[in-house]
């Protein structure tokens, strides 16, 4: 029988070979050592493929200095790798050293830069670190302008980054950007609307979300959907201060000493020994399916990195622990809720009904609590919102990210 590892072993003595031939840090063995790391990862021999990627980046350094663009896919391989160990703030560093890298080998005029600042924004947008995202879109949105390029793509983005954490209300600097977007794509500027549209209806003002939605289908009618779809946000299960409670925490002050401190808002919803107060609707899977503490958050400095589980809406995976049997907490993926509903006009679900179930009656009423907060785009007849019965939903509760 051939030995499945032959492959494998066949280019580790190549690889040998090369580096007594033209020493250990030559630019020759780059290629090799990254082909044998992705072998390396398809037999998932992951500290070996590690190993391997840090080699070859080391080469590169040694060769092209540390800003060179030819790191940039071990340093892919090497997030995936983190992600797949669940060492999620090592997949976070992975990221900020490639914004590091390319913000510091590109020239900050060539218009390159702002896909280096989009795809960092895109990461902390997904990974929780909204304000991140916030910052780092407003500073690219200022570097467009000033290099004379479109900056709505990403006002696009950052009006969809106040929506994951949680910010409803429409962003100023896209409305603005419309009124002036006179040399914009027709593709674009119809994004840019069903994005003010899908604002509006999450501000529960549909009218103008109405007016939005029939621009989007004037400028570019091919790029509207017909069909309802989940909008994606981060949203509330329960307004926890409408519960007239007040809720305290311990904390432990300068000299050590134990005391009671008043929960925050926020610090209710993010109690890990309750059951979920909210969740992120995700149907694209563009998450990476957890949350890294975020700058400035008044949490930051106690939070921890947190799992969220869940396709197309995202839980803690802590607080779902909390409605879920032990026996059922390593067999997540073997439950499915299957729901039908109705999308309004204005976006609102209604007659939600669990059609079959996997999962406890508690998790089954917490989809449903979540599916009542939640919006949809409505379906659309000629850029025209209207009602669309017996809309179907399935949620599984597998981890996100599946890794490598």
């Amino acid at each position: 029988m051939d030995n499945p590892r032959q492959p494998i072993i066949d280019l580790e003595n190549q690889v040998e070979e090369l580096t007594l031939y033209h020493g250990p840090f030559s630019v020759e063995l780059i290629e090799p050592v990254m082909t044998l790391a992705k072998l390396y990862i398809e037999a998932y021999e992951l500290e070996s493929a590690t190993d391997q990627l840090l080699r070859a980046q080391n080469i590169a350094h040694r060769n092209e200095g540390v800003y060179t663009p030819r790191q940039f896919e071990a340093v892919t391989l090497l997030t995936q790798i983190a992600l797949s160990e669940a060492d999620y703030r090592a997949a976070d560093v992975q990221q900020k050293f490639v914004f590091f890298v390319q913000s510091h080998h590109l020239n900050p005029q060539d218009p390159e830069i702002l896909f280096a600042y989009s795809e960092l924004a895109s990461w902390y947008m997904f990974t929780g670190q909204t304000r991140r995202s916030r910052r780092l879109l407003e500073e690219s949105i200022e570097k467009a302008t000033s290099l004379g390029l479109d900056p709505l793509p990403l006002a696009i983005e950052l009006s969809r980054a106040r929506r994951l954490e949680g910010i409803c209300c429409v962003s100023k600097q896209l409305l603005e950007l419309v009124k002036r977007s006179s040399n914009t794509d027709p593709d674009t500027l119809a994004n840019a609307y069903l994005e003010l549209a899908d604002t509006y209806i999450l501000a529960r003002k549909e009218e103008i979300a109405t007016e939005y939605f029939l621009k989007a289908n004037e400028v570019s009618p091919l790029s509207v959907s017909v069909d309802p779809r989940p909008i994606s946000a981060r949203e509330a299960i329960s307004d926890p201060l409408a519960q007239q409670a007040k809720i305290y925490h311990v904390e432990k002050d300068r000299f050590n000493r134990r005391q009671l401190t008043l929960s925050t808002y926020e610090e209710i919803l993010e109690d890990l020994s309750v059951k979920p107060q909210w969740f992120i609707v995700d149907w694209k899977r563009a998450h990476q399916g957890f949350i890294v503490p975020d700058r400035n958050s008044s949490l930051s400095q106690r939070r921890e990195i947190q799992e969220l589980v869940g396709n197309p809406i995202l839980f803690s995976k802590d607080q779902l622990n909390n409605v879920i049997p032990l026996r059922l907490e390593k067999r997540m993926e073997e439950l499915k809720i299957e729901l039908s509903f109705t999308v309004t006009s204005e976006g609102d679900l209604e007659e939600i009904e669990v059609k079959n179930s996997t999962a406890p009656v508690k998790l089954d009423r917490l989809v449903v609590d979540a599916l009542r907060k939640a919006h949809y785009r409505p379906g659309l007849v000629n850029g025209l919102p209207v009602t669309t019965k017996n809309v179907s939903l399935v949620q599984t509760f597998s981890s996100h990210y599946k890794g490598t």
